[in-house]
């Protein structure tokens, strides 16, 4: 195939069929393509309004399709292949980082309700994958491979959970974050997150 051809027919066509054109090699990439030939445009993108309900919805679809096993992939491991992880993992670490996102943009809007609700089922989630439950398969695998903004993941959760949460509640549910974050040697700061989000009596925190 000759890329000059190709781009000479492409540069006649319409907008219609290069769209066309670009869903279905999307379609035919794996993750770590479409990061690699989209990653840098996708981060041109200005944030847009995001529905609470729908972002509710997929998350809820997305707990239940990881339970059940459709991202998990095993493989027989040898001194080969150990450092290989299957697209089905790939894809579960950059889906999980979009609905961290989306829930991100549900606390920037001030729907903080779903936006924690949305956080503790996407918490759960992280928390089977770290305890070794099989959502995802690979010889290692952890919490940085998550895609996206992780500390401001967290600074939305807080956000959000500070706008609706007794101190009690705040600090039962700040836990399982700052407890992960010191396996990971504090690497997000997720206390100092914690603390700076808190409002009043929230500030007492363990």
């Amino acid at each position: 195939m000759k890329k000059d051809n190709l781009l000479q027919y492409l540069e006649i066509q319409d907008q219609s069929k290069l769209l066309d054109l670009l869903s279905s090699a999307f379609d035919s990439m794996d993750t770590n393509q479409k990061h690699e030939v989209f990653g840098k445009l996708i981060k041109e993108i200005p944030p847009a309004h995001v529905d609470a309900e729908e972002v509710l919805g997929d998350i809820e679809a997305f707990y239940a399709s990881s339970i059940a096993g459709h991202y998990y992939a095993p493989f027989d491991i040898n001194s080969k292949n150990f450092s290989d992880i299957p697209e089905e993992t790939e894809k579960w670490f950059d889906e999980i980082g979009d609905h961290l996102e989306d829930s991100s943009r549900l606390s920037d809007q001030g729907d903080h309700e779903i936006a924690v609700q949305c956080f503790k089922i996407l918490h759960e989630l992280i928390d089977k994958m770290v305890s070794g439950d099989e959502i995802v398969f690979a010889d290692e695998y952890g919490t940085w491979m998550i895609t996206g903004d992780q500390k401001r993941f967290a600074s939305s959760f807080f956000t959000s959970l500070a706008a609706i949460s007794s101190p009690e509640e705040y600090a039962d549910n700040a836990i399982f974050l700052i407890t992960g974050d010191y396996y990971s040697s504090h690497y997000n700061k997720v206390y100092a997150i914690a603390l700076k989000s808190a409002i009043k009596d929230q500030k007492g925190l363990p």
